[in-house]
């Protein structure tokens, strides 16, 4: 009798479970393609980093560790759950292996009692976090609150379980300690005054309870956010070995330059203006989004308080994707629940995809590995190629690029003004070893201008062999690519890598990091295959290497400001603080947000050129964080970045009080190449 009910339970479970699983299988293979089964070796070192041993979920203590234990805890007792099905067949099943008083049952048996205790602690404190403490960051669904309770009781009922089991193995001596199932003897013996049957009806329930919950639990994942249990080791073996925040070239986009140069007449999607439009991983993604809320709690924009909020853009999206399940596996107009198939703005605020600043912080801080940027980036790349919607800000940089060759619309014969008066060569490969490439705002910039300036004396000094491009020194484009407009970016990389060619140019220094982490990390897709640094590090090694010896004293407090293009995208953390530290004098201090952690500036993704979408600035909020440190000095390394501090700075009117500085400069004063010899502006030095 308890075969057929076990059999048949069995079989209706698995069966309900297969039917809906495959469900969400249709809708994710009805993505685009995607390559992913690449560097196998890389994938399963990353899946057991992230994804077994969840490297990131200690970044919240509380809600990590316990995470962590209720996983450990479920892949410990999917063993003993099997078991358990199988007694129901034959009493000895999974006793050839794990049979008691054999080294390997006895630890698998200590382990798992462990492990019961352990899960049903966490259960707790993660019901605790979510029903008392209530962080703004999680969705408080009943769902998730239903999965703990679950858990909890199937924890329980396993005491119970094992507690029968060490009950029969008492003999006349009475209730008795069996070292191997630890929980479950001090449950037992917490029961001694329990008459045999009762203990045996109790030890029954247990069983049937854990064994049908578990069953439960299996049947709810596929309608909710509990499915990552099932996906998010899949989603971490499949996640991107591209470089972090990277962009692959838009498949609408390379169709219809293909048919334009073959001369014919297709219709090519651009971006992702319906969900199914996705490719298959990234519908896998929303499959594997817990909705911990960790994204948004490092969002700058979330931070304030804009309609951005990472978390509900993959939220939004999977709950589009689940409603026009009908018509997109039916291939039908419509599915019959009036769920819009245009997922701007009808799934998605139009005003949440522009709020983004591409910064990462969403991804850096994800522990399954969800590419938000790159979702939301081709959304954009549907607004802007297909739909022709765009911000007004960012639409007139756009076309100052198109027609001028920088965001501002200026006389690209302005464009090396900057280094006429130090004497800097125009670049010649024969002569030169490294073309320092300024950038639009390095170029332009009044402010700017002062960090190539800087760098170039340093290099001198250093005796860098280095040339300019100058007037022929086009846009690296990471504007027009962020902003969603990859026709305009195609263009531009296609002249750059032309020109560079033409040039001879080899390695690239640089002191933007957008074109850093652009002609390292995506112009290799373009036929652009050069040597790329930044210049933080190339001074930092010259530094190292005694080739700019620190002759003057600097004796200020600074605080480092790490921009988002320099630290999440390319893990450059320690070069400038290693030119900070060995600056005689300086006193280098830390935010509480820094390194991986810090806020943006609010400039990447192309904000810098359009208003944000409320009066809260993120310029503004960053350098609240940075003043609480009680430093004289702010240093950035970013052009974009030295901006907006400078706006915060100004909006909380100390910019007469503080010095904010790119790092070059700061090493152009220890250096003694400066023309001036203070780090602190004085109040005559401030803008009127």
């Amino acid at each position: 009798m308890t075969a057929i009910a076990m059999g048949t339970l069995l079989v209706l479970a698995f069966g309900m479970f297969i039917w809906s699983a495959g469900r969400r299988w249709l809708l994710m293979v009805a993505g685009a393609p995607d390559a992913r089964f690449d560097r196998i070796g890389e994938r399963i070192k990353r899946m057991f980093v992230y994804a077994f041993f969840q490297r990131k979920l200690p970044w919240y203590p509380l809600a990590g560790f316990a995470h962590m234990l209720i996983f450990w805890g479920f892949l410990v007792l999917l063993l003993n759950t099997m078991i358990l099905w199988g007694k129901a067949f034959d009493p000895d099943f999974g006793m050839f292996f794990f049979h008691p008083g054999t080294t390997i049952g006895d630890l698998y048996f200590f382990v798992k009692d462990l492990f019961v205790v352990l899960v049903v602690v966490a259960t707790a404190v993660a019901l605790f976090n979510r029903v008392v403490l209530r962080p703004a960051r999680l969705t408080l669904s009943f769902e998730a609150t239903l999965i703990l309770l679950i858990i909890f009781t199937m924890m329980v009922a396993e005491g119970f379980w094992g507690a029968w089991e060490v009950r029969k193995s008492w003999g006349a001596g009475g209730p008795a300690y069996v070292p191997v199932l630890p929980f479950g003897s001090v449950l037992a013996m917490a029961l001694a005054g329990l008459d045999t049957s009762t203990m045996e009806i109790l030890g029954w329930v247990g069983y049937w309870v854990h064994v049908v919950l578990v069953l439960v639990f299996l049947n709810i994942l596929p309608y909710g956010k509990h499915f990552h249990v099932v996906t998010s080791i899949p989603n971490v073996f499949l996640s991107s070995l591209k470089p972090a925040g990277y962009l692959a070239p838009d498949a609408g986009v390379e169709s219809q330059m293909k048919e334009d140069a073959a001369g014919g007449d297709a219709e090519p999607i651009f971006g992702v203006g319906k969900v199914e439009q996705l490719t298959w991983k990234g519908i896998l993604d929303l499959y594997s989004c817990t909705e911990c809320g960790r994204c948004s709690d490092n969002c700058p924009a979330a931070i304030t308080h804009k309609k951005l909020s990472p978390k509900m853009v993959i939220c939004d999206l999977r709950d589009n994707l689940k409603a026009r399940e009908g018509s997109i596996l039916g291939k039908q107009e419509g599915d019959g629940k009036g769920a819009p198939a245009q997922l701007v703005p009808e799934a998605v605020d139009s005003v949440a995809v522009w709020d983004c600043t591409t910064c990462r912080a969403c991804e850096d801080q994800c522990p399954l590995l969800i590419t938000h940027p790159e979702k939301i980036v081709s959304l954009r790349r549907n607004l802007v190629l297909d739909r022709g919607e765009i911000p007004s800000g960012i639409a007139n940089a756009l076309r100052g690029l198109e027609n001028n060759g920088n965001p501002w619309s200026l006389s690209p014969m302005d464009r090396g003004k900057w280094a006429e008066v130090l004497g800097v060569e125009p670049f010649d490969s024969g002569k030169h070893d490294v073309l320092y490439f300024a950038g639009c705002a390095a170029s332009y910039d009044d402010r700017a201008q002062k960090i190539s300036q800087a760098t170039a004396r340093l290099l001198k000094k250093a005796g860098v062999k280095f040339g300019i491009l100058g007037a022929d020194e086009p846009c690296c484009g990471d504007l027009a690519r962020r902003a969603g407009n990859e026709f305009l970016f195609r263009m531009m990389a296609d002249t750059l890598v032309g020109v560079f060619r033409e040039r001879g140019v080899k390695k690239i220094v640089t002191p933007c990091p957008h074109g850093y982490n652009i002609f390292k990390n995506e112009y290799p897709d373009f036929g652009g295959t050069w040597e790329v640094e930044h210049h933080s590090r190339l001074l930092a090694r010259l530094v190292q290497e005694g080739k700019l010896p620190l002759t003057e004293r600097v004796e200020h407090s600074a605080v480092f400001h790490d921009p988002c293009y320099l630290g999440r995208y390319n893990g450059v953390y320690e070069a400038p603080r290693d030119i900070l530290r060995a600056v005689p004098g300086m006193r280098l201090l830390e935010p509480e947000r820094t390194e991986h952690r810090a806020l943006c500036c609010g400039a990447g993704g192309a904000q810098f050129f359009t208003e944000e979408s409320n009066e809260e600035r993120i310029s503004q909020a960053r350098t609240a964080q940075l003043l609480k440190t009680g430093a004289e000095a702010v240093i950035t390394a970013c052009p974009f970045c030295m901006t907006m501090i400078s706006d915060g700075l100004k909006a909380k009117d100390l910019y007469d009080l503080k010095g904010q500085l790119d790092i070059s400069e700061v090493l152009d004063i220890a250096c003694g190449t400066a023309p001036h010899r203070k780090l602190l502006r004085e109040k005559s030095d401030a803008p009127a």
